[in-house]
């Protein structure tokens, strides 16, 4: 038995000698500061370690490689549940694979856009074998048979371009785990000039369109009775209440017009269009011009010109009857409305296929004047309403029949096509 180790004097704290046992523990606080440095180095290994860059990816070791027909591979393989082709692990090893998320650092690949590989060619894609779990989705893909492999063309010689192969529609489980990689894109071929494709005629004598601003509505509710005893007759009405050519920022009838026509390509357009416009123009070099002013009537003019172009750009033979407006109530109105109409009429007199219809002793008195109301069967009735503007039923019933009589010489050369 060994004897007590005799401590130095001095050091127990009361001069008094301290003996220790050489098997004795460490004291407690010796235990902490060792247990903390531990955990100190376990904390510093972990941070230390690399992260993954792509959320819900952990990195993942690259497989090692089997080779084909290697009995690893067959074994791998042989495990999937390969119910539907029973037989074809066993035959065909190494014409599988299994595809699998790796982080987003681990694999960076040169692309030869020019490079083929020899199984190039259709992948099918399982999709009903679901392989790994939830978070960590792999799918089997097994890829076509290779063909026979050619010999390699000398590097100096030029490849022959060939065509793309035509894969088969690939069905996938996964679409959002896995994008799709997009196929890279061919050098166009050159540009070969446009041809300008020639005009489809509208059914011959069935297709009428009126337009313009709220007497045209009028006009189009009353019109649209008196064409439907003919057979086949396509109607077709675009109005718009307080417009005009004037303010093309409130309503463009220029792109509406356009439109329209395009839509339904019309025989036969019936325009109603001047009561708003006693208003300043817009030139388009952005010049303004009040009305009554010099160079009103040229711009106004040119605006008709163009709407008539654009009336017939879905049947460039179509007739077109503009409709001028009919008196009105107040007199300074009236005279505004009557120098519109002058300037509409030159201009569509003017024009080929193009008719103005004078439409004021139609809803006037005997001598040309506004008329609240006109002699009927029955008694007079009215025609205006009480803005001295808009129509009655019965006024519209009269501008319709004023139109149709206008019309009729067209309408009648349509139905014999």
């Amino acid at each position: 038995m060994q004897s007590p180790v005799q401590a130095p004097a001095g050091r127990s704290g009361r001069g008094k000698p301290r003996t220790t046992m050489p098997n004795a523990k460490p004291p407690a606080l010796l235990r902490r500061g060792r247990f903390a440095l531990a955990a100190l180095a376990l904390a510093t290994a972990l941070f230390a370690s690399p992260r993954p860059t792509h959320p819900g990816l952990a990195p993942v070791a690259p497989p090692t490689p089997f080779p084909a027909g290697d009995d690893a591979l067959r074994a791998l393989v042989a495990d999937l549940d390969l119910d539907e082709h029973p037989g074809e692990a066993a035959e065909r090893p190494d014409g599988h694979a299994l595809r699998q998320a790796v982080a987003a650092y681990a694999v960076r690949l040169a692309v030869d856009k020019a490079a083929v590989h020899p199984l190039s060619g259709p992948v099918a894609v399982r999709t009903d074998d679901r392989l790994g779990a939830p978070g960590r989705p792999l799918r089997l893909v097994s890829l076509a048979p290779a063909e026979p492999a050619q010999a390699m063309e000398p590097a100096a010689a030029p490849r022959p371009e060939t065509p793309p192969a035509k894969l088969a529609t690939v069905a996938v489980k996964n679409p959002t785990t896995f994008p799709a990689v997009a196929p890279i894109p061919e050098k166009p071929a050159p540009r070969q000039p446009e041809k300008t494709p020639t005009p489809v005629m509208a059914t011959a004598g069935r297709s009428v369109l009126v337009a313009g601003d709220s007497l045209s509505i009028f006009l189009a509710d009353a019109l649209r009775p008196l064409l439907a005893g003919r057979p086949g007759t396509a109607f077709f009405a675009k109005g718009k209440v307080s417009s005009g050519l004037a303010r093309p920022d409130f309503f463009n009838w220029e792109r509406e017009m356009a439109a329209a026509a395009t839509t339904a390509r019309p025989d036969v357009v019936v325009i109603m269009i001047a009561t708003n416009d006693n208003q300043t123009l817009t030139r388009p070099d952005g010049g303004k011009v009040a009305f009554g002013r010099p160079g009103w009537d040229a711009e106004y003019a040119r605006r008709v010109r163009r709407l008539v172009e654009l009336a017939r750009q879905g049947n460039p033979q179509a007739r077109i009857y503009w409709i001028g407006a009919p008196v009105m109530a107040d007199p300074k109105l009236n005279a505004d409305v009557a120098a519109i109409n002058g300037v509409i009429a030159r201009q569509i007199d003017a024009l080929a296929g193009c008719r103005f219809v004078d439409v004021r002793r139609t809803l006037a008195d005997a001598g040309g004047n506004y008329a609240k109301s006109l002699p009927a069967p029955g008694g007079p009735r009215a025609t205006r309403t009480a803005d001295g503007v808009h129509l009655t039923p019965y006024g519209a019933k009269l501008l319709a029949h004023a139109t149709l009589a206008s019309m009729s010489p067209t309408m009648a050369a349509l139905e014999k096509r």
